[in-house]
């Protein structure tokens, strides 16, 4: 049988992830409709059962990398590094992709050349809330949030690596932010106005147990743009003003980022208090939730 260079390899870290969502997620890409690709698991020094798991698809495009507990950056930069595919597709290890997701995508990035980066729209389990998203991002959208949801990510290879743009480490739990926010300064990115993945959200997965850290580290994300367009501190502070009201337009928005007592509830509250210019407090001192 010849060898089919893929056209799209889907890069997908695993870290104890509970086998019944493994394997839900496996068998997501390996039901899609579009069918050339290669899927990339990398094993990222798992305790549990998951290799095991891993191994019990006997399918030829799954290509298993294993390596000791190193993080999502290494992981995904390990992967990156075997990637054979024209375009690389991010999937997470206990989310579920739908089977159009990769045909779609793949058409999307075909069609629109001038595209270096597209997601999608995504229900969240088990609330099933629909996140909808910008779906042309632009500079402003970057600096009010982060507009895109990493597992359902896809990107052309070719244009990422012209500008050395891989994943960086010193941006804990907001890698893909600062990922997004390299790629802006060279390309068009957007989502598919359309769900295409559900994404999955508990108390026990990484992004749930650190949130402090990632809104810290969004900070820094934030600091990386405004860097490049100002280092005067009022011109940056009416920038980021810009973008939350652009984001948050509400009657009682004043209001609510006076209630400290919610600030740590939830994030856009919390990265709003950028707008009164106490975000070094912020990183410097832990309010009363009482």
């Amino acid at each position: 049988m010849n060898y089919q260079t893929p056209k799209v390899s889907v890069l997908m870290p695993v870290y104890n992830t509970n086998e019944d969502y493994l394997r839900k997620a496996i068998e997501s890409i390996l039901n899609q409709t579009f069918k050339n690709f290669e899927f990339i698991i990398i094993n990222d020094g798992s305790t549990n059962n998951a290799e095991d798991v891993i191994l019990s698809y006997n399918d030829s495009r799954i290509k298993y990398l294993k390596q000791e507990n190193q993080g999502i950056v290494s992981a995904l930069n390990s992967g990156w590094e075997e990637a054979q595919g024209e375009y690389i597709a991010r999937m997470d290890s206990d989310d579920i992709s739908y089977p159009t997701r990769l045909e779609k995508q793949i058409n999307f990035m075909d069609n629109n050349p001038n595209v270096a980066l597209v997601g999608c729209f995504a229900r969240i389990i088990p609330s099933g809330k629909i996140i909808i998203l910008p779906k042309e991002i632009k500079l402003i959208d970057l600096l009010a949030d982060c507009p895109l949801i990493h597992p359902t990510i896809l990107f052309r290879k070719t244009d990422f690596e012209k500008y050395n743009l891989k994943y960086r480490e010193g941006f804990e739990y907001a890698e893909d932010y600062y990922f997004y926010a390299q790629a802006q300064r060279f390309f068009n990115i957007a989502n598919l106005d359309e769900i295409l993945c559900d994404y999955r959200v508990y108390s026990t997965n990484s992004s749930s147990k650190n949130k402090e850290k990632r809104i810290i580290s969004s900070f820094k994300v934030q600091d990386f743009i405004l860097n490049s367009l100002s280092t005067n501190t009022k011109i940056r502070n009416q920038i980021l003003n810009i973008a939350y009201t652009q984001k948050n337009k509400t009657s009682f928005l004043t209001e609510k980022i006076f209630s400290v007592k919610n600030l740590y509830k939830d994030w856009t509250k919390y990265k709003l208090i950028t707008i009164l210019g106490l975000e070094l407090q912020i990183k410097s001192k832990k309010y009363n939730r009482e």
